[in-house]
């Protein structure tokens, strides 16, 4: 059954664009929960409820699209541009398109990202399994869906994939992404979790090239237990408090952490990049209902 944005009502867009509209002139619009107290994300500012499947069912979107609809606008910093993102989201889907292929079009530019695509040709098996998930996403968008026997067999060999990369962490990482993936777009949480895993790749890829260690995080996690403990430092909280307590007592360390946060921080542009894609590939989808 495809999914038609919309349902082909312009009317039906246009109530959804005026409540998103109505709660970020309120300053109601919130990143979670979803509902409450009169505030709302994404999901609740047009359903007035905590239900995604709503979403997607009132508005036409994929269900896939509708789960990682909140993790790519939770990716944007101010709530400004969060709040600007959810209005291009909707503004931007053309009435009566069909978005039958959209899951599987983002699918397919995840695996087809350079760090992922780098790491998994240093291990064949993971590479073939790889392409192997491409070529079904690409016969569904073609409208040759592939039977659930075909989706069972290439996730076994994902599996069997990255059991066999043995000791790097890279490629144990890109094999949960190509795992991940490895499931037909109608999957509620398929593309929310190759996303999920794609940008766990690249956050753990990027710490890796300043040489970020598990040991380095484990000692500003037990530095920071430490200091709550003993009230060190308690004027201050959060990062600040951290950065405070590190400053003071371990200024390498400190200034290794800060250059943790920067990549931290900047990890979050697989999640944005993804976002404006779906919109992009929504708006070049087919019309099957003129608005």
């Amino acid at each position: 059954m495809a999914d038609i944005a919309f349902h082909g009502d312009p009317a039906l867009k246009g109530h959804a664009l005026a409540q998103l509209r109505r709660h970020i002139a309120a300053d109601t619009f919130v990143y979670f929960p979803a509902w409450e107290n009169g505030q709302a994300n994404v999901i609740g500012a047009i359903i007035e409820a905590d239900d995604t499947p709503g979403y997607a069912a009132r508005l036409g979107y994929p269900i896939a699209l509708a789960e990682t609809l909140p993790v790519f606008v939770n990716g944007f910093r101010p709530r400004a541009d969060a709040a600007a993102f959810a209005e291009a989201w909707l503004e931007r889907t053309p009435v009566g398109a069909d978005l039958t292929g959209v899951v599987s079009r983002l699918i397919l530019s995840l695996l087809e990202q350079q760090t992922l695509c780098a790491v998994a040709e240093r291990h064949p098996l993971l590479e073939q399994s790889r392409q192997a998930i491409v070529a079904l996403h690409r016969r569904a968008i073609d409208g040759d869906e592939p039977d659930r026997k075909a989706w069972k067999s290439a996730r076994l060999a994902a599996v069997a994939a990255t059991d066999a990369i043995g000791d790097d962490p890279l490629g144990r990482k890109a094999g949960s992404a190509v795992e991940a993936a490895a499931w037909p777009g109608t999957m509620r949480t398929v593309l929310r979790d190759t996303l999920s895993a794609v940008g766990t790749l690249n956050l753990y890829r990027s710490l890796a090239e300043i040489g970020w260690t598990e040991e380095e995080e484990s000692q500003v996690y037990k530095i920071r237990e430490q200091a709550e403990k003993d009230g060190y430092k308690a004027d201050l909280d959060g990062l600040a408090r951290v950065y405070a307590i590190l400053d003071a007592d371990h200024p390498a360390l400190g200034e290794r952490f800060r250059m943790r946060c920067d990549r931290m921080d900047k990890s979050v542009a697989t999640y944005m990049a993804t976002g404006w894609k779906a919109i992009e590939v929504m708006e070049a989808a087919p019309l099957v209902v003129e608005a």
